[in-house]
């Protein structure tokens, strides 16, 4: 698991919320077939941390946000989402009685990204709204490299073990995990360190990757075709939520299809969802937790695990 961008709270609490978000989705859609018992608990779940690489680069551009509190809020967001105890509720008419919800920012994300981009701006625009994002992409910044090694550092071990790998990301967090599996496949350093072996499942939540801007920083993307993707995934499974502007490109299958085309990958699936997570009284669709115990995430993660339907 890869968290995303943002502030976050200390990496125990953080890492906690994850596994409850996504065990009480397992709970309500496979009971019967232990989720109630719990399906993870012969999974080795690694959490990959790196809120203090990136609260500080926050903090240098916006007014500190009280930690306690969103902790307190992320915890109320869970408790809400856990209340709702069928997978049929997560539909769009429950997303439109959300407080708060608008499609303005998806609108002009989607909108003015082509123009942007033409002009040489988004950058300017992601760093007002995702410094960390774009501290990760700026090659000088020592982000970029650090937060990779921590993702090799769990990930090559149980590559190298060659354990059946499921590989869990949310925004940033799916940045940093497509540059490691690209460097696992051409990368002199790290490529002969796995053993040949696949992540067999990996999905990505609310991802930017598919972002023009995004697009041109990633690993290999000045590299002619036949090294610029990595080879290192199985499945890639991508999921968009109604009016998240991080993701305001919801497919990955046709920008990354020379990837499925040139088998470099045997399957790659998008998906629309709604998010129903409610943060500070108000519709908050980019949410990890509303992402993880969301029914299609948590079919996904089933579907991995080998639960029968």
């Amino acid at each position: 698991m890869v968290h995303g961008r943002g502030w976050k709270p200390d990496a125990a609490a953080l890492a906690s919320l994850w596994r409850r978000a996504l065990d009480a989705g397992l709970r309500r859609d496979f009971e019967k077939a232990g989720g109630a018992a719990g399906l993870l608990e012969p999974v080795n779940v690694e959490f990959v941390y790196y809120g203090d690489l990136t609260n500080p680069v926050l903090a240098d551009t916006r007014e500190p946000r009280d930690l306690e509190l969103d902790l307190q809020d992320r915890e109320h967001a869970l408790a809400r989402l856990e209340s709702f105890k069928s997978a049929k509720k997560f539909r769009r008419a429950a997303y439109e009685e959300l407080p708060g919800k608008s499609s303005i920012k998806e609108f002009i994300a989607d909108v003015s990204a082509p123009v942007l981009a033409g002009l040489g701006l988004t950058g300017r625009t992601l760093r007002k709204r995702m410094p960390e994002v774009v501290a990760y992409l700026d090659p000088a910044q020592p982000l970029r490299a650090a937060l990779q090694q921590r993702i090799l550092d769990r990930l090559v071990p149980a590559l190298a073990r060659g354990d059946d790998v499921m590989l869990l990301t949310h925004c940033l967090g799916s940045i940093a995990a497509y540059d490691v599996l690209w460097r696992l496949t051409h990368d002199p350093a790290v490529a002969d360190t796995h053993g040949g072996h696949r992540v067999r499942t990996w999905i990505t939540l609310g991802s930017p990757l598919a972002d023009e801007f995004v697009k041109r920083s990633l690993a290999g993307a000045k590299e002619p075709a036949e090294r610029r993707y990595p080879r290192t995934a199985t499945n890639w499974y991508n999921v968009a939520a109604e009016d998240d502007f991080t993701c305001h490109d919801e497919t990955m299958a046709n920008d990354f299809r020379y990837m499925l085309n040139n088998r470099l990958i045997s399957e790659m699936r998008d998906f629309r969802i709604y998010n129903l997570a409610v943060r500070y009284s108000r519709s908050n669709p980019h949410s990890a937790v509303g992402y993880l115990i969301h029914p299609r995430v948590t079919q996904l993660v089933a579907d991995w695990l080998g639960v029968p339907g």
